[in-house]
């Protein structure tokens, strides 16, 4: 998949000093980004007929054995995408040792408004359970009432959660979800905040859906097999578009 890049502030402001004189024009270079999509994966069980049998007589048995195959697919493809961490190295805040701490949340939402980056409009912080629970929630700023004026966060509900699609809330106008793939490795936690143009990803799985699902009556196992698949891949984009936001995988804040 060839996607193009288009660059922040690629186009100069000129200045008509003189009227009737011809424009100069601008030839903004473009990135074609190479999005390969190399990954195939699966999810395959049998049921043989004496369970089948006495078993799965209820219909949404199977139904659920099939949709819990396509959730870890889907599960895949996300740990996929954090994987992308490793490339980031343009904007980078937090560090392996310590608590994330209010001062570098604001570090890492300041390093994408400089470089123009709509980050309250577009972005999105994605965090680690332990990071969002053990030290985000637990910021005294982040829970306290200021008494004489209204502060920047309002509360430690970090305004309402939608719990349909993961939203745990906002954090300085900015959406919170969390997903135990965020990848931790020596000892630290690899959250990252985003615009949707940093990463991406692309699937092509033979069918048009998602998710494919096939079932097939085996006679030599003497059950039918369930085989749930996927091919998709996935890039950086726009590398920094995306911040990695490093934090301790074990220390908490008090």
């Amino acid at each position: 998949v060839h996607v193009p890049n288009i660059f922040t502030n690629v186009f100069t402001v000129q200045t008509q000093t003189t009227q009737g004189n011809a424009v100069v024009d601008a030839s903004p270079a473009g990135v074609d980004t190479t999005l390969t999509v190399d990954t195939h994966k699966y999810v395959a069980f049998i049921i043989g007929d004496l369970t089948m049998k006495q078993m799965f007589k209820n219909v949404k048995l199977v139904e659920a054995y099939t949709r819990e195959a396509q959730n870890l697919l889907i599960d895949a493809l996300e740990a996929s995408i954090f994987g992308l961490w490793s490339s980031l190295s343009t904007n980078t805040v937090g560090d392996t040792a310590t608590v994330l701490s209010d001062a570098e949340v604001v570090e890492a939402i300041s390093k994408l408004e400089i470089l123009n980056y709509k980050t309250q409009m577009e972005g999105a912080f994605f965090f680690h359970p332990f990071v969002y629970w053990r030290q985000i929630v637990t910021i005294s700023k982040y829970y306290t009432w200021n008494t004489s004026q209204l502060p920047v966060v309002r509360d430690g509900n970090f305004g309402k959660m939608d719990v349909s699609r993961g939203l745990r809330g906002n954090l300085y106008g900015i959406p919170i979800y969390t997903s135990t793939n965020v990848v931790n490795g020596l000892s630290t936690y690899r959250n990252l905040l985003a615009v949707p143009s940093a990463l991406g990803f692309a699937i092509q799985t033979n069918g048009g859906n998602r998710i494919r699902v096939q079932s097939q009556y085996m006679l030599q196992n003497l059950g039918t097999l369930t085989v749930a698949d996927i091919i998709y891949g996935v890039a950086v984009l726009r590398e920094p578009a995306a911040v990695l936001i490093n934090a301790s995988d074990t220390a908490v804040t008090s």
